[in-house]
């Protein structure tokens, strides 16, 4: 995931543990009688003028089902992160923040939020548990010891979204979603991805 910091990254991530993409995408708003279509990022650049068009393409990797969510993204919601993670899930998102930087991680575990942060600014935390990823932070030098974050940058942010991969034994395989074609489910607004 560390490549998320040097690429454009202008999609949210979110990731379920132990379901399938297909159920990821029906979690997130997708009509689960609709059959996903194959599509590249590139291809669905143009249904994203919609303020409330929302397209997830869909993948799974280490045991994690992921939601590249473009436009309206569901899972950068705190109470759809909760929902997804009920009865004992663990559920993570990373949103870029393009328009409001820095990037947020944020971690639901069975039914609540339990750690949020920016990245470059986690000394600023909260959920029920937010220092849950305190002493991997601290290990990984993101964290210094009197709990002060390191200079904000690409580099920095690439550090800390290590840290979050190794936590949670997280992979998102950079050529599939930059590059290749994922099933892609609408999972807001009225997009008529049958166009691709």
């Amino acid at each position: 995931m560390r490549w998320l910091a040097d690429s454009p990254w202008y999609f949210s991530v979110t990731f379920v543990r132990g379901i399938s993409a297909r159920e990821l995408g029906i979690r997130l708003g997708a009509d689960a009688s609709a059959v996903p279509v194959s599509a590249a990022a590139r291809d669905i650049e143009p249904f994203l003028i919609d303020p409330n068009a929302g397209i997830a393409r869909l993948g799974e990797a280490n045991g994690w089902a992921f939601a590249a969510e473009y436009g309206e993204a569901r899972g950068t919601r705190r109470s759809v992160l909760a929902e997804l993670s009920k009865g004992g899930g663990e559920a993570v998102n990373l949103d870029p923040q393009v328009d409001h930087p820095p990037p947020m991680f944020s971690c639901a575990m069975d039914g609540d939020v339990v750690c949020s942060f920016g990245l470059g600014e986690e000394s600023r935390r909260w959920g029920t548990l937010p220092d849950l990823l305190n002493p991997s932070l601290e290990s990984a030098g993101v964290l210094l010891p009197d709990g002060t974050p390191l200079t904000v940058g690409a580099q920095r942010w690439a550090m800390a979204l290590g840290v979050i991969e190794r936590h949670f034994g997280l992979s998102l395989p950079r050529g599939q979603v930059m590059d290749g074609e994922l099933p892609t489910v609408a999972v807001s607004g009225h997009p008529d991805l049958r166009t691709l």
